[in-house]
């Protein structure tokens, strides 16, 4: 019961407080609905990408020739790619469908479809898509979906028969048109007007001279090119027909190195911290003595493209969109030799002598081969592990004299790499065959001892040295020109590739410095011709990022030089 003293107030203000009650409710009830219908971009990107819809089925719809599908497989990435900007394969080209795109009059510009037009095989369908002046309005929301559910764009005119036609509901189709309407519409970070920022990782305890003939070349690269789009930059109407349209490409590069301190735990931290500083569009070659596991997943968290670092441990198990290697590393080699094994035509049962220390690069590879021989009944795998040359020799005999069938010994030196070629004899004394992974191979500088020449077998997930590749003459000339000293000839040679295929990408995405778009181009442009002779072939594909993907078996022809010959065909596990 309201007293009598308060009645006269709130007679007099009841009508102000039920206008403030209303206000409150309806401000509550408008913020209340809008989060109901403000679409969900998560779903947008996860139907875009995963090609799963917010009830986590896959996408249906119908495609060329009214085929009904639902698969996942069907997502918009497939062809429009994850950056947006589309992509041309075998005569298709498939449009862009970044926000800045479709949300206004198409138009045409020469240098976005410069390496279109010149690089991709042209079919008469293609030559005419690609030459055809045909404008289309911007697209509206409305507009958009009916394109996606019936394959009519904003005039009137058909899509590409190629182009799905989905079954999407309506809270679907806002949450993907959300999406697009932010796909790509700005450039990532590590990019101004001026300068593209890049970094180069290099870890602790790493050898010296790796790591000057890395940097030095990089240097020089650097150096060279600068100067170059300084001068197109100076000069932007040199040549109007052509150069002048790429000038708003340009940029200049600025390159750091990133050293890490010597725990691998502060890794992510000192990463993250440098980030911040400054933010890097790329990370390119780079170098550590072990697992490159924590800098790889920085990479994937911070969407950092991380092009072909030098490491014998790329993780082959993990998340992998945005770091590209050259191959699998030791664990390649331990598939190839596991490929190797398995291919002898030995009647006989053999006991594999998986030799190993607990170190990642000793341990990790001696896991793969046990798990590339399971299975095979002729071997009988036997783990022997090591933590030093002392314990190896000891548990070597003991183990050896307990065996009845013939041995076949594979060992990871680790970082024994250096000290291993002493103990060989001992190890041939009661092995058959000895195999040992590349880098055993180089770190030995001194002859093996000639009478086990014979069972030594060594991986090697490089090209052959009597193998001729045309374009290793023109990097080695440019290196000449620049007094640049050749003191690791693969390692420079491999830190020319990746700055030249670096070189390629960036100058192909013109001013759209997406780090998808980057990598997409990298992905077709790996192969073309800019291999300098490491590797048999090197060569891409949409998600694919090893870009060498085999391993030679090999013997010593001449102990003194190091000459080698193979002892079978390149060995693609």
């Amino acid at each position: 019961m309201v007293s009598g003293l308060l009645w006269p107030i709130i007679k007099k203000t009841g009508p102000l407080l039920m206008l403030l009650g209303l206000a409150a409710g309806g401000y509550w009830l408008n913020r209340h609905y809008r989060e109901i219908l403000t679409p969900d971009i998560a779903l947008g990107e996860r139907l875009y990408q995963q090609g799963v819809d917010g009830g986590g089925h896959a996408l249906q719809g119908v495609t060329q020739n009214d085929i009904a599908f639902d698969d996942a497989q069907f997502n918009c990435a497939q062809c429009h790619r994850r950056s947006g900007f589309g992509s041309s394969e075998g005569g298709n080209y498939v449009l862009p469908v970044t926000g800045t795109i479709l949300f206004k009059p198409r138009t045409f510009e020469r240098a976005d479809l410069f390496n279109k037009l010149f690089k991709e095989s042209q079919g008469q369908v293609f030559r005419a898509r690609m030459r055809s002046a045909y404008q289309r309005p911007a697209y509206s929301d409305e507009s958009l979906a009916r394109a996606i559910r019936e394959g009519v764009d904003p005039s009137g005119r058909q899509l590409s028969p190629l182009m799905p036609r989905y079954r999407l509901n309506d809270t679907d189709m806002a949450a993907l048109i959300a999406y697009l309407h932010q796909l790509s519409i700005r450039n990532d970070p590590g990019v101004d007007e001026q300068t593209v920022y890049l970094a180069t990782v290099v870890g602790p305890n790493v050898d010296s001279a790796d790591k000057t003939a890395m940097l030095a070349t990089m240097r020089e690269f650097v150096e060279w090119l600068n100067l170059e789009t300084q001068g197109n930059l100076d000069h932007p109407n040199f040549s109007p027909g052509y150069r002048s349209d790429f000038a708003k490409a340009f940029r200049l590069w600025r390159h750091e190195v990133w050293e890490l301190p010597a725990d691998p735990r502060q890794w992510p931290t000192e990463l993250a911290s440098r980030y911040r500083r400054q933010p890097v569009f790329a990370f390119i070659g780079g170098m550590v003595n072990g697992d490159w596991t924590p800098i790889h997943d920085f990479c994937e968290a911070s969407r950092i493209p991380c092009l072909f670092p030098f490491t014998d441990l790329p993780p082959t198990g993990h998340t992998n969109r945005y770091s590209m290697y050259f191959n699998q590393g030791l664990i390649l080699e331990a598939k190839a030799m596991g490929r190797f094994l398995r291919a002898q035509k030995d009647p006989e049962t053999r006991t594999v002598v998986n030799i190993h220390s607990g170190e990642p690069r000793s341990s990790q590879p001696a896991k793969t081969l046990t798990q590339s021989l399971h299975g095979d009944k002729r071997y009988l795998v036997v783990d022997l592990t090591f933590e030093s040359i002392e314990q190896l020799r000891d548990q070597w005999q003991k183990l050896a004299r307990q065996q009845s069938a013939p041995i076949q010994a594979v060992i990871w030196p680790g970082t024994f790499d250096k000290t291993i070629a002493a103990e060989l004899p001992l190890l041939a004394r009661y092995a058959e065959r000895l195999l040992l992974p590349s880098p055993a191979l180089e770190a030995n500088q001194t002859r093996f001892p000639a009478d086990i020449a014979g069972k030594l077998y060594f991986s090697y997930p490089y090209e052959l040295p009597t193998a001729y590749h045309p374009h290793a003459f023109r990097v080695r000339a440019w290196m000449n020109t620049r007094d640049l000293a050749i003191e690791n000839q693969r390692l420079q040679f491999n830190t020319y590739y990746a700055l030249n295929l670096l070189q390629f990408g960036l100058e192909h995405v013109v001013d759209h410095f997406s780090r998808d778009y980057l990598l997409e181009y990298i992905e077709n442009e790996a192969e073309n011709q800019l291999n300098p002779g490491t590797f048999p072939r090197l060569s891409l594909g949409p998600g694919q990022r090893f870009a060498s993907k085999g391993a030679y078996i090999v013997q010593l022809v001449n102990n003194d030089q190091r000459q080698i010959h193979p002892v079978g065909d390149w060995i693609i596990p």
